[in-house]
């Protein structure tokens, strides 16, 4: 079963369908999250906006062409600068550096 994709952006890399969207996180509402989500779900990325952190959490089954644990893992975006704002350039970079 596919992502639903009613109110949400879309864009594609390499051939590869993504959803994304900014919205608060069901497990920590206080915070805003970039969420980014392939079509057939192997890829699942959350990112806080406006966090001076840099990371974000990988919750799908594979990150960088590599099988993840299962587990959420947390990861060092390489970015200047924090998210305050996200551009579909801003998505467009955190799949490539995702995907590889």
């Amino acid at each position: 079963m596919g992502v639903t994709a009613k109110n949400r952006r879309r864009i594609q890399y390499k051939g590869q369908n993504f959803v994304w969207w900014v919205a608060p996180n069901d497990d920590d509402c206080d915070r805003i999250y970039l969420n980014i989500v392939s079509a057939d779900k192997s890829i699942v990325l959350a990112c806080p906006i406006g966090d001076e952190s840099f990371s974000v959490i990988s919750k799908g089954r594979y990150f960088q062409g590599e099988k993840t644990s299962g587990c959420w893992e947390y990861h060092k975006i390489p970015l200047d600068s924090p998210l305050m704002y996200v551009t579909p350039k801003d998505v467009a970079q955190i799949i490539a550096w995702a995907v590889l």
